[in-house]
């Protein structure tokens, strides 16, 4: 098979670089992926119906401090998405601290919108294709099959991590 030489340009294996570190991240790739978390002691069972997510850990968090329409019920069943099925662990840190690849949730620095509860259902559901300081890119919905209600959920625990810096 004889090979183009246009297609040996210089910067290419910088450029493939981008697109490796991009693709390993989206697909999970050593991260753990979309695979679950194992929590417990080896050959345990979780028992049918019960949780393996622990409380969120702003615990100061009232019905009350929350954007009008979340609850505390929500922002519960969006940690369990972020560290599952949703696999935005994989990108923003199991804990949300930010890794190489993507931002911090914790703090209130938000590089594309306000931090509201609305813009943040809104980043997630298109992403971010133009990264402003991380070289991975976000897309809609992080790349998993959330619903839209899932969305919702994510979207009010990440809000709860930022708004959990601030108090």
């Amino acid at each position: 098979m004889r090979r183009n030489k246009a297609s040996c340009k210089v910067g290419q294996p910088r450029r493939l670089w981008w697109l490796v570190l991009v693709v390993l991240g989206l697909a999970g790739g050593g991260c753990g992926g979309d695979q679950p978390q194992e929590t417990g002691a080896p050959g345990e069972a979780e028992a049918p119906g019960e949780t393996e997510t622990p409380p969120v850990s702003q615990s100061t968090l009232t019905e009350a401090d929350l954007p009008e329409g979340v609850t505390l019920a929500m922002v519960q069943a969006g940690k369990g998405l972020y560290e599952g099925s949703g696999i935005c662990y994989t990108c923003h840190g199991a804990e949300g601290d930010g890794t190489q690849i993507g931002p911090s949730l914790r703090d209130t620095d938000w590089l594309h919108i306000d931090g509201s509860y609305g813009a943040i259902v809104q980043q997630v559901m298109s992403g971010v294709d133009q990264p402003k300081e991380f070289p991975g890119l976000m897309p809609p919905k992080g790349g998993s099959s959330l619903s839209d209600d899932d969305v919702g959920r994510v979207a009010a625990y990440v809000w709860s991590l930022s708004a959990g810096s601030s108090s």
